[in-house]
């Protein structure tokens, strides 16, 4: 039979090879599809782990940001942060909620199936590396264990697969001055005891006496600006070297004269303080103890000539012959107690040829227990039972057993002079500076705002002190009378006005910390507080700095100023003492504020009140940061003015925390945006 026409017969070895083709390809093509999409999620749960670790790290820094803490507490509050945001995201679909484990080192992550180990780093914002200290800059590591949805290549033992990534979160940069205003009033709430010192002839040998002066029924002991009614602006009488104790007679800046007794306002004083004794600081010995007596000194000159304010209007109606007795007076003593010690003091009891004022003092000097009465304190092994001691040590009567009787014979045998011992006048000078306020208080303050706005971003610091004038690098001082221009038997001494310039490569934060903390010793000049406020030269110094090459590119820039006044001195060195009439000065600052402003450099200002809130009104007029013509308005940008009323040192240290922490915050939305 003829087979139907167009129908060709298959061998059957032609069918098995279509059949195995197509068993070949089926198997070939679904291999390449479940390696295809082995491959896909294996990418996918990358991609999605380093989401999940870049989102931790961003929420970690914001954190830093954000949080009152700081140090190791702020960092372990990032660090929770960090893993709590990484465990609200899921990889491949499945939350990470309880399966995420924090390890302590990167050779420990090895997580379990389906799980996420995760190892939390922070690096030095300089190097990069990791350091133990806290840090702005956080790492994430992260490891997850995929499992191959095939059931993987059982046969040569591959059935999951680790995923590492990493991320980086770093704050911005950011190069920051601080502006901070050390003028005499930075110490007006330092408690201090005024005293009269001198020597009583009327017993054999004389002995020095000491008098506690209570003018107007104000107390003998307390703050210096309530001691010495200070005015508005403060007063330029500092507890520490320089101390321009004539300012207490100076009716422009003092509420309540009184008077130092080498220059009074009513020209019946003698120099009570005495001479340099060999080898030691001035004392005011009688001459058989080693003083010079009454052949060598004069009748103090009364108050106006050459004080630190300047020339008083009308001053040679204060000086001296008021009284018609007063001209005789040089006569009277040679002539009736020629030989004996200079001294003076008012009834009881009634030895006081001079006639001087119940008000005169020779000597001022720090509590150093911090308390507005003196009850005696031990620094460093050193004990000072009683004001007597402040007084002695103060002077450097007690630096030297052999010179001390020199002094204090008169109190030969007595604990006194046997303790003397060097040592005494540092110890008291350091223990003083500690207790400086409120310029203490904005200091602790100012060292841990740098500390938080450290954390918060790659900040490197400039600082840059002013009084009189600002300071131009970090060893630069000044040099005054170290007790009075009309004492300069005393001789002069040399304190700080520092300014340590920003650098590229440095933070600055050791240096600056260093600066705001009391010193181990007097051996090098000391940063206190002493003369007016230049505002204007402060700001000039800062904008010199952050537009000077240590600058850094592309940082964000901003001034931080700290100070208890409005201006005081003008760019020419002027004086303005009166908040009302200080425009000049006012001027001066307003118009380095525009400089900074066209660079768009913001100021913040943070405003202490130790004047009972009486200086707050001049502060929110003149550094406005929301009217024309304000100093922080005039520069813009974002800038700030806070103030803050002196309480006590918790109290005030606290609301400066918090005016700091705003500032922080304010730098970091602006350091962002």
């Amino acid at each position: 039979m003829r087979k139907p026409s167009g129908l060709v017969a298959r061998k059957p070895s032609g069918q098995v090879a279509i059949a195995l083709n197509l068993v070949i390809a089926i198997f070939v093509v679904g291999s390449l599809g479940i390696a295809t999409y082995e491959l896909t999620r294996v990418l996918l749960a990358r991609e999605q782990l380093k989401n999940c670790l870049e989102f931790a790290a961003l929420a970690g820094t914001a954190s830093l940001a954000s949080t009152s803490a700081s140090g190791a507490p702020a960092t372990a509050e990032a660090k929770a942060v960090a893993l709590n945001m990484f465990k609200m995201n899921s990889i491949l679909g499945q939350p990470l909620t309880s399966n995420v484990r924090e390890v302590a080192s990167l050779s420990q992550l090895n997580p379990q199936t389906a799980s996420v180990d995760m190892f939390v780093e922070f690096d030095d914002p300089v190097t990069k590396q990791p350091t133990a200290n806290p840090s702005n800059v956080m790492r994430l590591y992260g490891a997850y264990k995929y499992v191959l949805f095939s059931g993987g290549f059982g046969s040569i033992g591959v059935l999951s697969y680790n995923l590492t990534e990493q991320a980086l979160s770093a704050l911005p940069a950011l190069d920051l001055i601080l502006v901070h205003d050390n003028s005499g009033s930075l110490d007006d709430a330092t408690p201090v005891t005024a005293v009269r010192r001198y020597y009583d002839p009327s017993v054999f040998p004389p002995q020095p006496s000491y008098i506690i002066p209570s003018p107007g029924g104000t107390p003998e002991q307390g703050p210096i600006s309530g001691l010495f009614c200070a005015s508005l602006i403060g007063s330029e009488l500092n507890g520490l070297e320089p101390q321009n104790l004539d300012v207490a007679g100076d009716p422009r800046v003092s509420n309540c004269i009184r008077e130092f007794s080498e220059v009074g306002n009513t020209g019946n004083t003698v120099p009570l303080r005495g001479v340099i004794n060999t080898g030691a600081m001035p004392g005011d010995s009688p001459p058989a103890y080693g003083g010079v007596g009454l052949a060598g000194m004069t009748q103090g000159p009364g108050n106006g000539t050459t004080s630190t304010m300047g020339a008083l209007p009308g001053a040679s109606s204060n000086i001296a012959m008021k009284d018609k007795k007063s001209a005789d007076l040089l006569t009277y003593f040679f002539s009736r107690v020629a030989g004996e010690p200079a001294e003076a003091q008012a009834p009881p009891p009634s030895y006081n040829p001079w006639g001087a004022d119940a008000t005169m003092f020779t000597d001022v000097v720090v509590n150093i227990d911090g308390n507005n009465t003196y009850g005696g304190t031990v620094v460093n092994g050193i004990s000072f039972p009683d004001y007597r001691w402040l007084v002695e040590a103060a002077r450097g009567n007690l630096e030297n057993g052999a010179v001390a009787p020199n002094a204090i014979a008169p109190l030969a045998g007595t604990p006194m002079e046997g303790a003397a011992n060097p040592g005494f006048r540092s110890a008291y000078r350091v223990a003083a500076y500690s207790k400086l306020e409120p310029k203490g208080t904005v200091e602790r303050s100012v060292k841990s705002f740098m500390t938080k706005v450290a954390e918060t971003s790659d900040c490197h610091f400039g600082f840059v002190a002013y009084n009189d004038r600002a300071g131009t690098s970090p060893t630069d001082t000044d040099k005054a009378q170290r007790i009075s221009w009309a004492y300069p038997v005393a001789g002069k001494v040399k304190y700080l006005v520092p300014a340590i310039p920003l650098d590229t490569a440095k933070d600055n934060i050791a240096p600056v910390s260093a600066l705001l903390s009391p010193p181990p010793d007097d051996s090098n000049p000391m940063y206190v507080p002493n003369g007016g406020s230049n505002l204007a030269d402060g700001l000039q110094q800062a904008y010199n700095m952050l537009t000077g090459a240590g600058s850094r590119t592309g940082a964000m820039k901003a001034v931080i100023v700290v100070t208890d006044k409005v201006p005081t001195r003008d760019l020419a060195g002027s004086v303005y003492p009166d908040p009302n009439a200080n425009g000049p000065a006012l001027a001066d600052a307003v118009n380095v504020a525009k400089n900074l402003g066209k660079k768009g450099i913001p100021i913040f200002i943070v405003g202490v009140d130790h004047a009972g809130g009486q200086m707050t009104p001049f502060m929110l007029n003149q550094f406005s940061d929301t009217t024309a013509g304000g100093v922080v308005n005039t520069a813009g940008h974002g800038g700030v003015l806070h103030t803050t009323k002196w309480v006590d040192p918790p109290t005030t240290l606290n609301a400066l925390n918090g005016k700091f922490n705003n500032i922080v915050r304010q730098l970091v939305v602006l350091n962002r945006g």
